[in-house]
Formats: C-alpha cells, structure tokens, sequence
C-alpha cells in the first residue's frame, strides 16, 4: 500500500474554519455550482471539476475504505481533541456516486466515538427495494449516534447558481426533518451572492431547527462583496461595507437565543477595508458569537 496516500487530511489556512481534520477520498463535484472553486483556476484539474472520482493512487472504494479505517485508528484520540472530522472540502458526501463510502466512514468514526460534521447540498430520498421497508432520507445511511453527528446544508438562495444541487426550499425541507428526528443540524451561509437572500435563507433555516450557522461572502479574487454605485455621471464597483453592516445587525438580532454564528474570514476581511481588528471585533462581539474552533458537540 502506498504509505503516503491519505484519505484523512489536515486543513490549512481558511479552510480550517470547517474542520481541523477532513475526509476526502473523492475529488470533483457533481453538483456544478457556478461560483465552486473545484471549478476555477489551479483547483479545476487538481480537485476534480464537475465529476466525482477517487483520487488519484486509490485503487476502488474498497481500497479507500481500508485506507480510511487505517488513518482512524492511528489518528483517534487526536482526531477527537481536534473536534472531529469534516466531510468533505473536495466534493459533495451525499451525492449518489459517494454517499456509501462516507457513511461506512462515519460507521468507523462513531466505533471510536469520532464526531462527524456533514455538509451538503442534497436533499434526494433513497428508495428502498426491500418490500415492507418505507422510502427513507438520506441521511439514515449515517444514522448512527445522534450525539457524534452534525447534518449541515449550503444554503445560498440562489437555485440558478446550483443547477445539479437539490433546491434550496428541498434542503431547507430536509433541515427540519432531520431536526425533528433529533439530529444536530446546522448551515453554511456562504457564499452570500447577495445579504437579502441570505438573510432570507437564516430565517428559513432557524424556522427548521438550525443551531449553527457559518456565514462567508462571495469568493473571488478579493475575497469581498462588491456593489455597483453612482456618483454622477460617473459609475464605479465598491465594497459594500454599509450593506454588510446591516445584514450582521439583522442576522445577529434574529438569531439571539436561537443559533450561535460564526462570521468567517472573508467577514472580516470585507470589514477590514474600514475598521480596525479591534474595531470589527467589537462589531462581531455578541453573546451568542463564536470563533472557527467552537465545538458544536460541546
């Protein structure tokens, strides 16, 4: 076996606001989401585009799977102080092409009491062809221990940008019924395309159960929201400060007593085009606020 080949692996840099350790065997996406950085630039031929497929060395899901159970048993304990797994930065966990291998993964997790934190953009029903047996979510094929697992959707409000994705009326439907079937669920409000149908999408989500969200701009070069303004004659594209401002204000109000929030990077960044780090400190500073390593099994 090929010892320097992982399915486990440890995030750097922005992308550890998800997840401290990830499970990635897939690279590609078949959810085609225009905006995806699987998509664009130097990620589009090193993860994978539009197509799901085991990365490159590992043989079948079989050859995964014992690469993964490996990893598990000799990283357990410092997987668990770390806050858990994430699935997955490199593709969708429950898309039909890999759902199967990233639920017997989360099996062996849970042997080790191992957290896993999902996230998606699916909202399909698995058919059963066992006579008797009723049509199921999806997510029963993690159904494992309710107290090591967190079901998060990508709620962006914006259908067009998503076409393979499952609506977002379809995710947010999926949101209540896994809450009502006492699971932990959460959202990730990124991109924002725009704050409305983003502050729409956090007052569907909480409607549903949500108890976590994590808010990120739109990704670009920048890493900034922009807006088109006029001066005049003259028409020009700024960082929409203001606009952001407003939408913290709106998401923090409506969430308090409800969800914690944490505000990503690109959050502040846009923020660090006016204010101090102190200064946005202070804006983001509400009771119910929480940093990038805030452990929602806890």
């Amino acid at each position: 076996m090929n010892k320097t080949l992982k399915i486990l692996s440890r995030p750097q840099g922005n992308a550890e606001e998800y997840g401290r350790w990830s499970v990635n065997p897939y690279l590609g996406c078949s959810n085609a989401c225009d905006y995806c950085y699987l998509k664009k630039g130097v990620w589009k031929n090193a993860l994978g585009g539009c197509e799901p497929k085991l990365k490159k060395g590992v043989i079948d899901v079989e050859h995964a799977h014992i690469i993964a159970m490996l990893e598990l048993k000799e990283n357990a304990e410092q997987i668990k102080k770390d806050g858990g797994l994430f699935m997955s930065f490199t593709t969708d966990p429950c898309l039909p092409e890999t759902i199967v291998l990233f639920s017997d993964i989360n099996f062996h997790a849970n042997h080790y009491n191992i957290p896993v934190t999902i996230l998606t953009k699916c909202a399909y029903i698995i058919e059963s062809n066992t006579p008797g047996i009723p049509t199921r979510p999806f997510f029963s094929k993690f159904c494992i221990s309710r107290s090591t697992l967190a079901l998060g959707w990508t709620l962006t409000g914006h259908d067009e940008l998503e076409p393979n994705a499952a609506p977002n009326e379809e995710r947010i439907k999926f949101m209540k019924m896994a809450a009502d079937s006492n699971f932990m669920v959460w959202a990730s409000i990124e991109p924002v395309i725009d704050f409305p149908s983003a502050l729409a999408m956090v007052y569907q989500a909480l409607n549903a159960g949500c108890g976590h969200f994590k808010i990120g701009l739109l990704t670009n070069n920048t890493r900034l929201v922009t807006k088109d303004f006029a001066f005049g004659e003259h028409k020009f594209k700024a960082y929409d400060v203001i606009g952001c401002l407003h939408f913290i204000e709106d998401v923090m109000r409506m969430t308090d007593g409800r969800a914690t929030v944490y505000w990503k990077q690109s959050v502040r960044d846009l923020l660090g085009t006016v204010y101090s780090p102190a200064a946005i400190d202070a804006l983001l500073d509400y009771p119910h606020s929480v940093d990038k390593h805030w452990n929602m099994f806890k």
